[in-house]
């Protein structure tokens, strides 16, 4: 009995040391003590690890954990050169030798992923001369109004020759890394559509429809891959209208396509969460508030701790309200003498709601400009509420900047105990805050700066004319 306990004790402590990654790197002509590792992640280059030579100078990545399955980076000093390697859930046990100062040379021992893509870069390396050549020839030719058929054969000879290439690759091996990074690459056929009066918009949508076809974003070795972040910027910022439905649609579409990978899913919603809720574009808080109300708050970002997770939705929460679209709340607020004065009972065809205070920098600088704006518009319909922000014995500062700041044309307000909460109603956390209401009080603009007033207002009355001209 003791033997068999002395054979699990040998069999668990060397379970204990083994590697369960291990990739040496053997580099030639290199004299620095340190090499660093890297990997892709959403629009970022991240460090994994600092290595340093063994005894046999060479640079050894291992550890007792399966590696993440991507595409990682070994980067040289102090040039700042790298070559890429690849990490798949089969192949974490191999060697990469090369020299530093030819990175194209590489040679992989034990690495059939890896072996395969080096394949494929040691042919476009061979077909590649040959086609610079036949389109530098076929341009020359062109631009002499001479017959370029023959190279332009050529040169689609060698195009059919790389797609069948790559055709094979991924065929054959699709499980692989490299297949996948080849397929990401394929390009979308897109039909004609020749015969069809709106062959542009069909073509376009088409093309958009299938422009994730290619791509595993399921996989989860997709998320560390040089390009598929490459390929979610550009459907949301080239082939997606710029309008926040639109992109809120388009992310639930790309997010649904990544859910089988829960770390992929993760890293993209928390990265489009921070984007939107620091845009600087009019309207795309709504698009924070869709990923929130959709995601955050009904349990699908399990990750969140909840504390952070109150204080996400509360933002909602308070953004929701002025949302472009919304209906603003109505307010009854205070002039000098202490008349009231409700949104609801001004005559307007727009009102230009501005929250300001006595002794905000931004609002002194641009006050000139509201001003001027309301001499231009006050006769068209569109008035000015401005209300001042400061309560209590400070309420006085607001009147006596009125006059100070020339603002005598417009209606001018306080609140002195907030009893009509603007603040957070219209989710006032700083000054100069703008909107801009129809007639309806629906809100449709907001947070635009003084010197864009005048054109804005003026975008808005064309829309608006186009629109009743329809009717």
């Amino acid at each position: 009995m003791k033997y068999l306990l002395g054979f699990l004790l040998v069999i668990v402590s060397t379970s204990v040391n083994f590697a369960q990654h291990r990739i040496e790197f053997d580099i030639k002509n290199y004299d620095q003590d340190t090499v660093v590792i890297g990997y892709y992640m959403i629009d970022k280059q991240l460090v994994h690890d600092t290595l340093y030579p063994d005894k046999k100078g060479k640079y050894v990545l291992e550890g007792e954990d399966d590696l993440t399955p991507g595409v990682y980076m070994l980067l040289t000093l102090p040039e700042k050169e790298f070559i890429q390697f690849i990490v798949s859930e089969k192949e974490q046990n191999y060697k990469v030798s090369f020299s530093a100062d030819q990175l194209g040379e590489l040679k992989f021992d034990n690495a059939p992923d890896n072996q395969q893509l080096n394949d494929y870069v040691e042919f476009l390396k061979e077909v590649r001369p040959k086609a610079q050549v036949l389109r530098d020839t076929i341009a020359k030719l062109t631009d002499a109004g001479q017959d370029v058929s023959t190279f332009q054969n050529e040169l689609n000879e060698i195009d059919i020759r790389v797609a069948q290439y790559q055709e094979k690759l991924y065929t054959e091996h699709p499980e692989y890394i490299s297949s996948q990074m080849l397929k990401a690459n394929k390009e979308i056929i897109v039909p004609d559509f020749k015969d069809a009066e709106d062959a542009n918009i069909k073509r376009y949508e088409y093309y958009r429809g299938h422009y994730f076809d290619n791509i595993e974003m399921g996989n989860p070795a997709t998320l560390r891959t040089p390009f598929l972040h490459q390929r979610v910027d550009y459907y949301l910022n080239k082939l997606t209208p710029n309008h926040p439905d639109s992109i809120s649609n388009a992310l639930d579409y790309i997010l649904a396509k990544m859910k089988p990978a829960p770390e992929t899913f993760k890293y993209y919603l928390s990265h489009y969460l921070n984007e939107y809720a620091g845009s600087k574009i009019v309207g795309f808080d709504a698009i924070y508030v869709h990923l929130v109300d959709n995601y955050y708050a009904n349990g699908k970002a399990s990750w969140v701790e909840e504390d952070n997770l109150n204080k996400i939705v509360k933002r909602a929460n308070d953004i929701r309200p002025t949302l472009i679209g919304k209906i603003g709340s109505d307010l009854t607020v205070y002039g000098e003498d202490g008349t009231p004065i409700t949104i609801s009972d001004l005559d307007y065809e727009y009102l230009v709601l501005l929250f300001w205070a006595p002794d905000c920098g931004h609002c002194k600088k641009s006050m000139p400009d509201y001003v001027k704006f309301n001499e231009k518009w006050e006769s068209k319909g569109v008035k000015t509420l401005a209300i001042c922000t400061k309560h209590q014995d400070k309420t006085k500062t607001c009147w006596e900047s009125v006059k100070e700041k020339k603002m005598e044309g417009f209606i001018n307000a306080a609140d002195e105990f907030h009893k009509s909460r603007f603040k957070i109603k219209y989710n006032v956390t700083s000054t100069p805050k703008l909107f801009i209401l129809d007639k309806n009080r629906e809100i449709v603009m907001k947070n635009i700066g003084a010197d864009q007033l005048d054109a804005v207002m003026d975008e808005i009355i064309k829309i608006k004319k186009m629109e009743e001209d329809k009717k």
